[in-house]
Order: C-alpha cells, then sequence, then structure tokens
C-alpha cells in the first residue's frame, strides 16, 4: 500500500506530551518523538491521552474507541498497549511495544494482569514497533501466541531518538551524574557506594530519581527541562546497576538523554547499548568501575559521544517509521480466543454446577419438606384416632345420658299428671267455695236491706 503525503495518524498516548516543566514518562516522550517524526513527514497528527493527561481525553476504552472513531485516521500508532484492544478495527493499528512491560510487572506483582494486557496488545494488532533487536526477541513468542506469522519476520524497529539539549559548560570540578527511579531493575546503590569509595572527593556525585544516599547529592525527580540540563553540565554518566534481566533487553531513554547531552557513558557490558559504546568509544563497558571512573577524569569521549548520538539522531531512528504502510492483519487463529473459549466453557462449567448444586440443594430441601409433612400426617392421624376414641366415648355417654334422662323424664310426667289432677280438684273446690261467696254476699245484702228498713 503507498500513501502519499499527509496521511492522517491518530497517535494514542499516556502522559502529557509537553511535559518541559514537570517530570514525565518513557511513553510520553516515545509518542512525542514519534508525532514529531511524523508531521515533519508532512502527515496530518492528531494525538488522543487519557483524561487525567489532558483536556478532551478518554476516560475509558469505550469512550476512546468513540473518539478514535470520530478522528477518521488512515491508521492508528498506539504508545499505550494496554489501550490496543479499544482500539482493534477502527483502523489499521500500529502498537509499539518499546518496553518489555511484560518483564518489568513480574518485579511488581503483576505479572499475570500484565500477561493478559500483552497477549490482548498483539492480538490487536496489525503491525508493532519495537526499540530494539533484543525487545523484538522478547516480544515474538508472544507474537507468535496471538498467531502472528513468525516466518514473515513480523515487526519494525524504531530505535529511541536523541532529543535536542541546549549545549551547557562542563564543570571545573568533575561532575559524576547518575539518574533513575526506584524500580527494582534499577538498583544503583553499589556502584555509587563503590563510587564514593574510589573517588575520595576527586568529583561531585549527584543523583536524580533515586533514593537518597549519604554521600551523594539526591535531587529526586525533576522536570524533563532540568534533567536534560543536568546532563549538559557533567562529566560523566554513571549507568552502572546491579545485574538484573530488564537490563539485559531494554534500551533506556535515559542512556539516549547521556547521548544528546554529549555525555559519555559507564555502562554495563550486558546493556543493549553496550556494543556501540564500545565501538563508538562513547564511553566505558568492560573496564571494572574504578578504573573507568579514573578514565572518565582524565580522557575526553566527546567525539566518540557525538558519533554515536547520529546513530540514535532523530531522522535515522524514525526511518521504519516513516516507512510503515499498516494494513488489516490476517487473523486465523489467536490464543486469546482459545483463552476466551476455555473461558466461556469455565463458566459454562461453572454454570452447570451451580445449577446441579442448586437442584441438590432443593432435593434435599424438598426431601426434608416431605418428611416434615410426613410428620405432620402421623401427628394427624394419632389426632384422629385420639378424636374418634373421644368420639365413641361421648356417644356412649350420650347413651346413657338420653337413659338417665328419660327415665327422669317419664317420672316427672307421671308427677305432673297427678299434679294436674290434684290441681284439678283444687280448682272445683275453689269454683264451689266462690259459688257459697256468692250465696253468702246474696244473704247478706238481703239482711241489710231488712234492717235499714226496719230502722226507719
Amino acid at each position: 500500500m503507498r500513501y502519499h503525503r499527509g496521511v492522517r495518524i491518530l497517535v494514542v498516548h499516556h502522559g502529557p506530551l509537553e511535559s518541559g516543566a514537570h517530570p514525565t514518562t518513557g511513553g510520553a516522550i516515545r509518542a512525542a518523538q514519534h508525532v514529531t517524526a511524523l508531521r515533519g513527514a508532512g502527515h496530518e497528527v492528531a494525538t488522543l491521552a487519557r483524561a487525567q493527561d489532558e483536556a478532551g481525553g478518554f476516560t475509558g476504552p469505550a469512550h476512546l474507541r468513540v473518539l478514535a472513531r470520530r478522528a477518521h485516521p488512515d491508521w492508528t500508532l498506539c504508545v499505550a498497549p494496554e489501550e490496543a484492544p479499544a482500539l482493534a478495527g477502527v483502523a489499521p493499528l500500529v502498537v509499539d511495544l518499546y518496553a518489555p512491560r511484560l518483564l518489568e510487572a513480574a518485579f511488581e506483582g503483576q505479572q499475570e494482569d500484565a500477561a493478559r494486557r500483552s497477549l490482548l496488545a498483539v492480538d490487536a494488532a496489525d503491525e508493532v514497533l519495537f526499540s530494539n533487536p533484543r525487545q523484538r526477541h522478547f516480544w515474538l513468542g508472544i507474537l507468535g501466541l496471538a498467531g502472528w506469522d513468525l516466518a514473515k519476520n513480523p515487526g519494525a524497529i524504531v530505535p529511541l531518538a536523541t532529543t535536542a539539549v541546549p549545549p551547557g559548560r562542563r564543570p571545573k570540578r568533575p561532575l559524576v551524574l547518575v539518574g533513575g527511579h526506584p524500580w527494582p531493575w534499577q538498583d544503583a546503590r553499589d556502584a555509587l557506594a563503590r563510587t564514593l569509595a574510589h573517588l575520595k572527593g576527586r568529583a561531585d556525585v549527584v543523583s536524580y530519581g533515586l533514593p537518597a544516599i549519604e554521600g551523594v547529592e539526591s535531587r529526586g525527580l525533576v522536570s524533563r527541562a532540568e534533567w536534560l540540563a543536568a546532563c549538559s553540565w557533567a562529566t560523566v554518566a554513571l549507568d552502572r546497576y546491579a545485574p538484573h534481566t530488564e537490563r539485559e533487553l531494554a534500551l533506556s531513554f535515559r542512556q539516549l538523554d547521556y547521548l544528546s547531552a554529549g555525555l559519555p557513558l559507564l555502562t554495563d557490558p550486558w546493556t543493549p547499548l553496550a556494543a556501540e559504546v564500545r565501538a563508538h568509544g562513547a564511553g566505558w563497558v568492560d573496564e571494572p568501575l574504578e578504573a573507568a571512573l579514573d578514565a572518565a577524569l582524565a580522557e575526553d569521549r566527546g567525539a566518540g559521544v557525538r558519533s554515536l548520538a547520529k546513530v540514535y539522531a532523530p531522522e535515522r531512528a524514525a526511518e521504519a517509521l516513516l516507512a510503515l504502510r499498516p494494513a488489516p492483519r490476517a487473523r486465523d487463529w489467536s490464543a486469546v480466543r482459545w483463552s476466551k473459549q476455555a473461558s466461556a466453557a469455565a463458566l459454562r462449567a461453572e454454570a452447570d454446577r451451580a445449577l446441579r448444586e442448586a437442584a441438590e440443594a432443593e432435593v434435599v430441601r424438598k426431601r426434608a419438606e416431605v418428611e416434615a409433612l410426613f410428620g405432620q400426617l402421623r401427628a394427624l392421624t394419632a389426632s384422629v384416632e385420639q378424636l374418634a376414641a373421644a368420639q365413641a366415648d361421648i356417644a356412649g355417654f350420650r347413651r346413657e345420658t338420653v337413659q338417665v334422662l328419660g327415665t327422669r323424664l317419664a317420672g316427672q310426667t307421671e308427677e305432673a299428671e297427678g299434679l294436674r289432677r290434684e290441681l284439678a280438684i283444687v280448682r272445683a273446690d275453689v269454683e264451689k267455695k266462690d259459688q257459697e261467696l256468692e250465696a253468702l254476699r246474696g244473704e247478706r245484702d238481703r239482711l241489710g236491706g231488712v234492717l235499714r228498713r226496719l230502722g226507719r
């Protein structure tokens, strides 16, 4: 695929790109270098970061996808691999695998999460970038798991680039500079202790971003502008740390900053940059630390540093990036889909197990209910038997009561009949007496009349 000038490219990143006044991150530096190179080649570049990094940024994967679609890019460059899945299918997707994040996460207790994120990132990508050949070798196995055709030599190496640094004046009193961050793979304590013990005050030793050590002037994390200025004023960079696997893989932004400022390096022989430092005479690699310090205070390696810096000049570092013509990648299979299928099967099995356990629990509950009902039935049967016996007793008592009451009623009926006869006799006698009284009243009235006549 051949592009004309003015291709629209969306760069997705973490961290503010314009961070000269504040401490910054490697991802932001890397993204800024890509943006500069692409715009310099005449492409139309839009950038998109998290809302916490810049106004109008994305708040999550779904929001990122909406904003990316709205940008209508010809292709997308993702410098934050964990955001890649949200960008899949929007446009051909290039994912920058500039750091061995999976390895770093192993020393931060986050390996499981990083493994998932790494696999999802390369599964989503149509093209990938690496910062050096060792990084590419590190990522090849993961690419293979995601279904990439390893026989086609996938990926492009886009090295980190140097940065324009305002010229500074080297100090009259030698100054040994060491920078970094308290990561597990950046342990400079032994190197600093040996440096102090050997120099015995012949030079100042200044550290940036590392834990404080007695005898070392520690300045903590500073803005990128202040850090680059410090590089331009130093004599030599102490780039030796305790042996660590990460140091064998990573080309560091800090090393490129040293080269940008014309600062020779005392570096470890196992780093990706070691062979080039040795070949260009840009510092000291194989010498014991003490001998390298003595040489650094006595020799001028400026020409070698400038020679090596040209190798990592922005225009050279961006060559592979500018040659990209991303297109959708064929996807025949991927361990991601295996994982999804396995997860789906596991979820189904879990659901079936839950249903089975629920059914078994329901059977146990129903059995308990049936047993309780049988108990209630037995109790009711006993009650019915008791009620039947009581009813029989009541019926017998009732028969006896009826018999007794019947006998009593017969006697009382006979007695009542006698009383009725006696009452009739009394009534007849009363009537007779009433007649006699009526006769007496008549006789009385007659005699009264006789007496009244005699009285006249």
